[in-house]
């Protein structure tokens, strides 16, 4: 078992490693502090979230 919970942390790993590239990436070319792009995605996930937009998104 100690291989599958290996591979599930590998691919959150690149999961994370994706998307902080992708966070940085949007903060350079707006020309913006990269905490503050952070923040503002996550405040917009959040925001999906509690509107029921993850739900919308999986079907």
């Amino acid at each position: 078992m100690a291989k599958s919970s290996d591979d599930t942390r590998d691919a959150s790993l690149r999961v994370s490693k994706k998307m902080r590239d992708s966070l940085k990436a949007a903060a350079a070319v707006a020309g913006r502090p990269l905490y503050d792009v952070t923040n503002e995605a996550i405040n917009n996930y959040l925001a999906m979230v509690k509107a029921g937009g993850a739900r919308k998104a999986k079907k």
